[in-house]
């Protein structure tokens, strides 16, 4: 029996007193009555109904007066029954004495925190003053309902302490808060403790709160380094002091993949990569790519340390190098030859934000087919990026936001040779239909602007509506522009782990100087995820209408959308 059982239980002594020689000399013995003694509240004919075992006209069994001795207690109302057996009319009465609970008075209930209203808890006890006590209304099942509602209303997890009714008839009941007493990781096998400690606030002392074990849980999960999070609480040799055990179960982390891949916008393209999401259990992300085909040839290396030794301060490189030819859809083309690298340098300033500064160099030789022109652009900028985000899972999130935005800047005073200030704000928010949270309602707008004194910009500046990621069901690049407005609206419903339908609505605007109608596109349709050790493959089937004719999409990429 757990100690909350001994807690919130008063015990029932059922005692069967049948003297062994009575037993003997009763054996086959004929009920001839049923009676019922000692109960001054509760009315007998209420207690009759309950005794179905035994019958009159039957012979007398043991079993089955222990059956209604349990039908009895059952009831909730006695603290102690018992069967008196005698003989009577050529046959066996049998009297079952019975010792009632005491009436209530009143209810005390005391709390070590105050937080909790100890009136609130009161009430949802429910004990009927001026009546007897019903045991049934402290069950074991009925305290931890008790429990686990007041942790969804006040975030803090009580115990009960002691519980009996004093000498005036008040039901007493008194209530601890679980301290910590320390932290225990178990499932590891690669990752390094300190990594999942980390993102551990609690103390030893704290009282663990709901929603701060909720955000423990969800850092965790969202790093991506596990399958399974289980947060659960283990008693000590210490009353009301538990040790808090983080249980994970780690994902494979690393991985060479190889293959074939089609992108809506480079056609089909082979690639290679390798991926380390934990590197040497650390924490760090380490990847490297090669693309090759018909349109695009791509070689990227990238590094992030999320925690720079024991600071909060986060440190990413990436270093590529794309040579592709992009088609748009007024069948002109642009040709990137760009070699560049960013540097990015982050640290919270909240709970869920986080300001980052990066700084970019990239060189890139462009040639625009629409108006044969070939520059070769020098891109040196800084940029600043504050995000948010509180969702609960970084690949199906069912409940909370990301948020992002980016001031960008670039000019000849870094070693450029153009000039220019970019602004993009980002946001998504995902709202759980379902206490599962299978199924989600999510969505998404983006809005960005990109100025410059220069004459013109490189290609790859600019805003574009059509494609996987911006309005479905128009091929990418169908406008293009320096302002842009997009939002996009997405049903998902997760069947598995592995697999997650999705129905879509996207609009969007591009525009240079002016909010025009022509240029508001909308498209929809149907799309499936897929969970792969590479990450969620994205399936979508867009469809879209203009100039009055219908047109579709389909288009393959990796992640989700927003």
């Amino acid at each position: 029996m757990t100690r909350r059982e001994n807690a919130v239980m008063i015990v029932f002594t059922i005692i069967l007193l049948i003297a062994l020689s009575w037993v003997g000399s009763a054996e086959g013995a004929v009920v001839t009555s049923i009676t019922v003694s000692g109960n001054q509240e509760i009315e007998s004919a209420a207690v009759l109904e309950v005794i179905k075992a035994t019958k009159v006209g039957e012979p007398l069994d043991d079993d089955k007066l222990m059956e209604d001795m349990k039908a009895i207690s059952e009831m909730g109302f006695f603290s102690f029954v018992e069967v008196e057996p005698k003989f009577y009319l050529g046959g066996i009465r049998v009297n079952f004495k019975l010792e009632e609970n005491p009436v209530i008075n009143g209810v005390n209930v005391d709390i070590d925190v105050s937080d909790i209203p100890a009136d609130e808890i009161v009430k949802r006890l429910d004990i009927p003053v001026g009546e007897i006590l019903n045991i049934n209304k402290i069950t074991p099942e009925t305290i931890q309902a008790l429990i686990e509602s007041i942790a969804n209303d006040y975030g803090i997890y009580i115990e009960p302490a002691d519980v009996y009714v004093d000498d005036n008839g008040i039901f007493q009941m008194h209530f601890v808060t679980i301290k910590l007493s320390g932290v225990k990781v178990t499932g590891l096998e690669k990752t390094k403790e300190n990594v999942v400690l980390r993102y551990v606030t609690l103390k030893k002392g704290d009282v663990p709160k709901k929603d701060e074990l909720e955000k423990i849980y969800g850092k965790l999960y969202n790093t991506g380094y596990f399958d399974s999070v289980n947060i659960f609480f283990e008693p000590t040799d210490k009353p009301m002091e538990q040790t808090m055990v983080i249980d994970v179960k780690e994902r494979k982390s690393g991985q060479i993949l190889g293959g074939l891949g089609y992108s809506s916008v480079d056609g089909i393209v082979g690639y290679l990569q390798y991926q380390e999401d934990n590197f040497l259990g650390y924490g760090q992300k380490l990847s490297s790519k090669v693309e090759l085909g018909k349109q695009k040839r791509l070689l990227g290396l990238s590094f992030y340390e999320p925690f720079l030794g024991s600071s909060l301060t986060s440190f990413g490189v990436d270093l590529n190098y794309i040579k592709q030819r992009i088609d748009n859809a007024d069948h002109t083309y642009v040709e990137d030859d760009r070699k560049g690298f960013t540097l990015t340098i982050g640290r919270p300033v909240g709970e869920y934000l986080r300001l980052s500064l990066n700084g970019t160099l990239d060189n890139n030789l462009e040639k625009v087919s629409a108006t044969n022109t070939v520059t070769d652009w020098k891109t040196r900028s800084l940029g600043f990026i504050l995000s948010y985000d509180d969702a609960n899972h970084y690949l199906y999130p069912s409940k909370g936001h990301r948020i992002r935005l980016l001031t960008e800047f670039g000019g000849k005073v870094l070693g450029g040779n153009y000039s220019y200030q970019k602004y993009d704000f980002d946001m998504s928010k995902y709202v759980k239909l379902d206490k599962a949270g299978k199924h989600v309602l999510a969505g998404h707008i983006q809005c960005g602007v990109v100025t410059t004194p220069d004459a013109k910009l490189p290609e790859n500046m600019k805003y574009y509506i059509g494609g996987s990621n911006t309005v479905r069901g128009y091929k990418f690049g169908i406008l293009d522009g320096k302002r842009s407005m997009v939002s996009n609206l997405e049903y998902r419903y997760l069947i598995s782990e592995q697999i997650q339908l999705v129905l879509f609505a996207d609009a969007g605007q591009i525009w240079d100087n002016g909010f025009s109608m022509s240029n508001f596109k909308t498209g929809f349709g149907p799309g499936v995820r897929i969970n792969t050790p590479i990450g969620p493959i994205r399936l979508d089937y867009g469809f879209s209408k203009e100039e009055g004719k219908w047109q579709s999409q389909f288009y393959f990429s990796l992640g989700q959308a927003f």
